[in-house]
Protein backbone atom coordinates (compact mmCIF):
# COMPACT_ATOMS: atom_id res chain seq x y z
CA UNK A 1 0.00 0.00 0.00
CA UNK A 2 1.50 3.70 -0.74
CA UNK A 3 1.48 5.67 2.12
CA UNK A 4 0.11 8.92 1.64
CA UNK A 5 1.24 12.19 3.97
CA UNK A 6 -1.18 13.71 5.65
CA UNK A 7 -3.50 16.59 5.03
CA UNK A 8 -1.78 18.59 7.80
CA UNK A 9 1.98 17.42 6.11
CA UNK A 10 0.40 18.45 2.85
CA UNK A 11 -0.80 22.17 3.82
CA UNK A 12 2.84 22.47 5.80
CA UNK A 13 4.42 21.78 2.11
CA UNK A 14 2.03 23.69 0.42
CA UNK A 15 2.79 26.89 2.23
CA UNK A 16 6.53 26.28 2.48
CA UNK A 17 6.08 26.27 -1.25
CA UNK A 18 4.30 29.42 -1.64
CA UNK A 19 6.53 31.02 0.66
CA UNK A 20 9.78 30.08 -1.28
CA UNK A 21 8.36 31.23 -4.24
CA UNK A 22 7.11 34.33 -2.86
CA UNK A 23 10.28 35.19 -1.48
CA UNK A 24 12.29 34.22 -4.59
CA UNK A 25 10.33 36.75 -5.98
CA UNK A 26 10.82 39.86 -4.33
CA UNK A 27 14.58 38.48 -3.65
CA UNK A 28 17.13 41.66 -5.17
CA UNK A 29 20.95 42.99 -4.84
CA UNK A 30 21.50 46.10 -3.59
CA UNK A 31 24.26 48.05 -4.45
CA UNK A 32 25.67 51.88 -4.90
CA UNK A 33 26.68 54.21 -7.72
CA UNK A 34 27.82 57.31 -8.43
CA UNK A 35 27.39 59.45 -11.37
CA UNK A 36 28.14 63.44 -13.07
CA UNK A 37 26.32 65.58 -15.18
CA UNK A 38 26.36 69.42 -15.98
CA UNK A 39 23.98 71.98 -16.35
CA UNK A 40 24.58 75.42 -18.02
CA UNK A 41 24.47 78.64 -16.72
CA UNK A 42 23.53 82.00 -18.74
CA UNK A 43 24.34 85.59 -18.34
CA UNK A 44 22.69 88.66 -17.49
CA UNK A 45 21.72 90.50 -20.96
CA UNK A 46 21.93 94.54 -20.74
CA UNK A 47 19.25 96.85 -19.90
CA UNK A 48 16.86 98.37 -22.57
CA UNK A 49 16.07 101.62 -21.15
CA UNK A 50 15.35 105.15 -22.78
CA UNK A 51 12.73 107.90 -23.22
CA UNK A 52 9.08 106.79 -24.26
CA UNK A 53 6.95 109.53 -25.69
CA UNK A 54 7.26 113.11 -25.47
CA UNK A 55 8.52 115.56 -22.45
CA UNK A 56 5.20 116.56 -20.89
CA UNK A 57 5.55 120.91 -19.88
CA UNK A 58 6.56 123.21 -22.01
CA UNK A 59 9.86 124.77 -23.97
CA UNK A 60 12.49 125.35 -21.27
CA UNK A 61 13.50 129.00 -20.31
CA UNK A 62 16.09 130.16 -17.57
CA UNK A 63 14.71 130.03 -13.90
CA UNK A 64 16.72 131.39 -11.14
CA UNK A 65 16.69 128.12 -9.21
CA UNK A 66 16.01 124.67 -8.64
CA UNK A 67 12.54 124.06 -8.59
CA UNK A 68 11.25 126.48 -10.96
CA UNK A 69 8.14 127.13 -13.27
CA UNK A 70 9.83 126.14 -16.18
CA UNK A 71 10.66 122.19 -15.96
CA UNK A 72 9.82 119.09 -18.22
CA UNK A 73 9.35 115.81 -17.24
CA UNK A 74 10.13 112.59 -19.14
CA UNK A 75 9.03 109.29 -19.22
CA UNK A 76 11.32 106.60 -20.00
CA UNK A 77 11.05 102.71 -19.83
CA UNK A 78 13.03 99.63 -18.62
CA UNK A 79 13.42 96.32 -20.43
CA UNK A 80 15.05 93.53 -19.38
CA UNK A 81 15.53 91.83 -23.08
CA UNK A 82 17.34 88.45 -21.26
CA UNK A 83 16.02 85.26 -20.95
CA UNK A 84 15.69 85.07 -16.98
CA UNK A 85 14.71 87.45 -14.22
CA UNK A 86 17.16 90.02 -13.76
CA UNK A 87 17.58 92.49 -10.39
CA UNK A 88 17.36 96.72 -11.51
CA UNK A 89 18.86 98.72 -8.56
CA UNK A 90 19.05 101.81 -10.38
CA UNK A 91 18.76 104.13 -13.41
CA UNK A 92 21.14 106.89 -13.93
CA UNK A 93 20.52 110.35 -16.14
CA UNK A 94 22.42 113.09 -16.70
CA UNK A 95 22.66 115.16 -19.64
CA UNK A 96 24.50 112.88 -22.56
CA UNK A 97 28.35 113.02 -23.46
CA UNK A 98 28.69 112.62 -27.27
CA UNK A 99 31.56 110.24 -28.42
CA UNK A 100 33.28 111.02 -25.11
CA UNK A 101 33.32 114.70 -24.92
CA UNK A 102 30.73 116.24 -23.08
CA UNK A 103 27.50 117.65 -24.95
CA UNK A 104 27.41 120.98 -25.87
CA UNK A 105 25.81 123.58 -28.30
CA UNK A 106 27.71 126.66 -29.90
CA UNK A 107 26.11 128.51 -32.79
CA UNK A 108 27.66 131.50 -32.04
CA UNK A 109 31.17 131.26 -30.97
CA UNK A 110 31.26 134.57 -29.71
CA UNK A 111 28.96 133.56 -26.85
CA UNK A 112 29.31 130.92 -23.90
CA UNK A 113 28.27 127.17 -25.05
CA UNK A 114 25.54 125.91 -23.53
CA UNK A 115 26.35 122.47 -22.02
CA UNK A 116 25.09 120.14 -19.29
CA UNK A 117 26.10 122.82 -16.72
CA UNK A 118 23.24 125.06 -18.00
CA UNK A 119 20.57 121.80 -17.05
CA UNK A 120 19.52 120.16 -13.75
CA UNK A 121 18.17 116.85 -14.07
CA UNK A 122 15.81 115.20 -11.52
CA UNK A 123 16.37 118.23 -9.50
CA UNK A 124 20.26 117.75 -8.59
CA UNK A 125 22.88 120.43 -8.79
CA UNK A 126 23.71 121.67 -12.38
CA UNK A 127 25.47 119.32 -14.52
CA UNK A 128 24.95 116.65 -12.23
CA UNK A 129 23.39 113.03 -12.58
CA UNK A 130 20.19 112.36 -10.97
CA UNK A 131 20.08 108.85 -9.75
CA UNK A 132 16.38 106.99 -9.87
CA UNK A 133 15.45 104.02 -7.35
CA UNK A 134 11.77 104.11 -8.44
CA UNK A 135 12.25 101.00 -10.68
CA UNK A 136 14.42 98.62 -8.35
CA UNK A 137 13.38 95.06 -8.56
CA UNK A 138 13.03 92.05 -10.16
CA UNK A 139 12.38 91.88 -13.94
CA UNK A 140 11.02 88.72 -15.39
CA UNK A 141 12.70 87.71 -19.02
CA UNK A 142 11.52 90.20 -21.54
CA UNK A 143 9.85 92.06 -18.90
CA UNK A 144 9.36 96.44 -19.45
CA UNK A 145 8.06 99.07 -16.85
CA UNK A 146 7.40 102.15 -18.04
CA UNK A 147 6.88 103.97 -15.00
CA UNK A 148 10.48 105.92 -14.64
CA UNK A 149 9.99 109.66 -14.87
CA UNK A 150 12.32 112.28 -14.65
CA UNK A 151 12.40 116.39 -14.63
CA UNK A 152 14.77 118.49 -16.56
CA UNK A 153 15.09 122.15 -15.80
CA UNK A 154 17.15 125.01 -17.79
CA UNK A 155 19.05 127.04 -14.52
CA UNK A 156 19.82 130.76 -14.60
CA UNK A 157 23.69 131.10 -14.39
CA UNK A 158 23.27 134.71 -14.50
CA UNK A 159 25.62 134.59 -17.93
CA UNK A 160 25.00 134.77 -21.35
CA UNK A 161 22.75 131.68 -22.27
CA UNK A 162 21.86 132.02 -26.19
CA UNK A 163 23.39 129.64 -27.13
CA UNK A 164 21.06 127.17 -25.67
CA UNK A 165 17.98 128.63 -27.18
CA UNK A 166 16.31 125.69 -29.16
CA UNK A 167 18.25 123.03 -28.67
CA UNK A 168 16.97 119.61 -27.86
CA UNK A 169 19.38 118.82 -24.59
CA UNK A 170 20.13 114.92 -24.98
CA UNK A 171 19.55 113.40 -22.05
CA UNK A 172 21.63 109.64 -20.96
CA UNK A 173 20.17 106.79 -19.41
CA UNK A 174 22.29 104.03 -17.58
CA UNK A 175 20.01 101.48 -15.87
CA UNK A 176 22.33 98.69 -13.44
Amino acid sequence: MKKFLSKKALVVLSVVGVLSLAAAAIAYWTSTGTGTGSATVGSATNWTVGESGSPVGGPLYPDAAIGGANIQTSSYTVTNPGSGSQYLTDVKIKVATSTGAAWSSQADPLKPACTKDDFSVGGQAVGATWTDTALAGDFTAAEAKTTGSVTVEMIDNNANQDNCQGVSVPLHFSAS
